[in-house]
Formats: structure tokens, sequence, C-alpha cells
């Protein structure tokens, strides 16, 4: 498998097997449990890390559907900003789902529990926890919730500074790691800007109640079939719920309509599509792939594109 990823200049662990991946991963990260769920045959742990100071920025994902338990985690916060596909947190008490429309908060210490989705990738930003004493974050809990919206505008203000900043990295990153002062200026601006995720005493992006069961189920059957156009009310079949009260729930859990985020799922997989044809040098084009995940308008697909990842499908595709 030929899979690019942010940060492939800083490979910190490459793994085919689960259990060689379980223990790499378990030395920078936290000792856990790795399990490949059915249909694991492309599993391949893909690791990149850069360190600005005591401060990780990881890129991580696993090219299967992977549960993950590392019991009670290490004494550092881990900030999950998703990429593409979406996984499933358990954190003492709470669960909620992370998607590139969600970023997962995770406590120093908390028992964790994850479920990935086989086209999860994540960049991961590890904050030793007396660093944010150190520097004087006022967002270290209690109120920090597990998940956060990036509908809220300081999520996304945030969510953006790290994706920009690990892009220039990934792009510049031999020429920024020769100047520690310059580092030592990103980690703190990196720990300082989380001051933007304190909340509210009512947050209005968090969820105000678990998420249902009608809600998984349509996730797991958008994911599962992530590259056909579906009809919400297809979706709302399999979930066993009505498609009004199936669209409340992604509004009022996920912050997007169904078909926004359904759409979201193409486009990831278009990208996948256009970045792997680039790296093998196959001969391919932008509109086949459209066609291929629904797409029938090319305006209007390559609007969506940009919108979401910040370049037009020809730029993917000649590797920009």
């Amino acid at each position: 498998m030929n899979r690019q990823q942010l940060l492939d200049a800083y490979p910190l662990i490459r793994a085919r097997s689960a259990e060689q991946a379980r223990e790499q991963v378990g030395r920078v990260l936290s000792p856990h449990h790795l399990h490949v769920r059915a249909g694991g045959q492309h599993f391949e742990a893909r690791h990149n890390q850069l360190r600005l100071g005591r401060v990780a920025i990881n890129v991580l994902s696993y090219g299967a559907e992977v549960e993950i338990d590392p019991g009670e985690r290490g004494d550092f916060y881990l900030l999950q900003l998703p990429l593409s596909g979406r996984a499933r947190l358990r954190c003492d008490d709470q669960e909620a789902w992370v998607d590139p429309h969600r970023m997962g908060m995770l406590r120093p210490r908390a028992r964790t529990r994850m479920v990935w989705s086989d086209d999860c990738s994540m960049v991961m930003l590890q904050v030793p926890r007396t660093l944010m004493r150190q520097a004087g974050a006022q967002t270290a809990p209690p109120n920090w919730s597990l998940t956060r919206s990036r509908a809220d505008p300081a999520v996304a203000a945030w969510w953006q500074a790290v994706g920009d900043l690990t892009r220039n990295l990934h792009a510049h990153g031999a020429q920024w790691l020769r100047h520690a002062a310059a580092c030592k200026t990103m980690e703190a601006f990196l720990v300082q800007g989380l001051d933007l995720l304190a909340e509210p005493a009512t947050d209005p992006a968090r969820p105000a109640s678990p998420e249902p069961r009608h809600l998984r189920r349509a996730l797991d059957y958008l994911h599962a079939h992530a590259h056909e156009n579906l009809r919400p009310a297809e979706v709302a079949r399999v979930a066993c719920v009505g498609p009004r009260a199936l669209e409340a729930a992604f509004r009022r859990h996920l912050d997007q309509t169904l078909s926004g985020y359904a759409r979201g799922l193409r486009l990831d997989r278009a990208r996948e599509a256009l970045r792997e044809a680039h790296a093998a040098g196959r001969a391919t084009s932008v509109t086949d792939v459209a066609l291929q995940l629904g797409f029938v308008h090319m305006g209007r697909f390559a609007a969506y594109y940009r919108q979401r990842f910040g370049c037009t499908p020809s730029e993917e595709l000649r590797g920009r």
C-alpha cells in the first residue's frame, strides 16, 4: 500500500502487524491493547512525529478498523484532530464520535477506549500536563468536554492554526527546525492557543445527551458505503428511524446535515484516490474519480473540494 500522509518526512513508526504497532506506538503514547477488527488485510500503522520542544505533533493512521484500549492514559493531554474517517471515544463515563468536524480532547490519566474506522487519520497534539501548568494555560480541566465541534468559532480558529502549522512544517520543517527559538515560539503558540478552547458555562456545541443508537447505526452505514451517493431516506430506513428524526440527530450531535456529512465522506475518498493515483503515477482524471463517487457536477465538486481541503482536485492530483 502506498499512502501519503502529513509529516511523512518525519516517520516514527511503520508497522504491518498489530503486535509491532502496539509495542511501538505504546512507547510513544501510552501502553495499550490493539485489536484489528474483521477486514484488516490492509493494516499498516503509519505514525509520523515532529517535536517542538516538549510538544509533539503526531500524525497517525492504521489503514484498518482498530480497537485501542490504553486503560489509564499517560500524564499528557492529547488533542485529536481527524483528517479523515472517524473514531468512537470512550473516556471515563463519556462517549462520543470524532471526525473532521469534531475534535477529541483527552485528559491526562483518563481511562480511555477508542475504535478507529479503517479510513481514520488524525493529527494529534501531545502536550505534557506539567507544560500546561508552566505555560499558565487556563483551559486545563475540570470543564474540558470530551469533544468540541468545529462549528464553534473558537474551535475552528484553533483547529485551523494547528492544521496550517502542521502543513507548513510538512513542507518546510527542515528550515524551521534549524532555529531553536522558532521552535520554542511555535510550541508556546500552540499551548497558549488552547485558551481558545476554554468553554463557557453553557456550550451550545456540546451534545446535551449521549448520541442515540439510530445515529450510530446511520454513521456505521454511511462509512461502510462512503463511495455511494446515498439517499437520506435509505439511511433513515437502515437506522430504523424517520428521516426527520435522523436529520435532527445529525444537527444536534454533529452540527451538520446528513447530506453534508455523507458528502464529506465522499470527498475524503476522492482525496485518497487522487493522492494514490499521484503517488503511483497512475493515469486517471479528476472527472473519473468524481463520477465514481457520485459527483456529477464538476464545478460543485471542485468548490466542495477546495472548501474542505484548501486546494482544487486538479492540484491534489498533481501533488500540489
